[in-house]
């Protein structure tokens, strides 16, 4: 099953036995649209040992979405699960990182 909003898919491993996840994210990851796609992601993270979380297509992301997803892959490796973040800064997003030492949290 997968679910699909406008910034967001959920999409389970199909293979059996894999309890793995992708989760996509794109367009506007900000404060204004954290509450859209939060409890989906927390759900994944609960229910999968595996996530994959993919940014792409990113319009606008600010700081309280970069420290959400930041503490779900720290409370997600302490539960011993494995994240996995790739995410696709546009270069006005990767300099505003890169001047708050941001960027080294996403590029796990």
């Amino acid at each position: 099953m997968s679910t699909k909003r406008k910034n967001i898919q959920i999409k389970p491993s199909g293979k059996k036995g894999e309890n793995k996840v992708k989760i996509v994210l794109s367009d506007e990851l900000t404060i204004y649209t954290i509450e859209g796609v939060k409890d989906d992601i927390i759900d994944s993270v609960n229910k999968y040992d595996k996530i994959e979380i993919n940014a792409v297509n990113i319009k606008n992301m600010d700081l309280t979405f970069v420290q959400f997803i930041n503490s779900i892959q720290k409370t997600s490796e302490k539960q011993g699960k494995l994240v996995t973040l790739n995410i696709d800064l546009n270069e006005e997003n990767k300099v505003l990182f890169d001047n708050t030492d941001v960027a080294r949290i996403i590029k796990k």
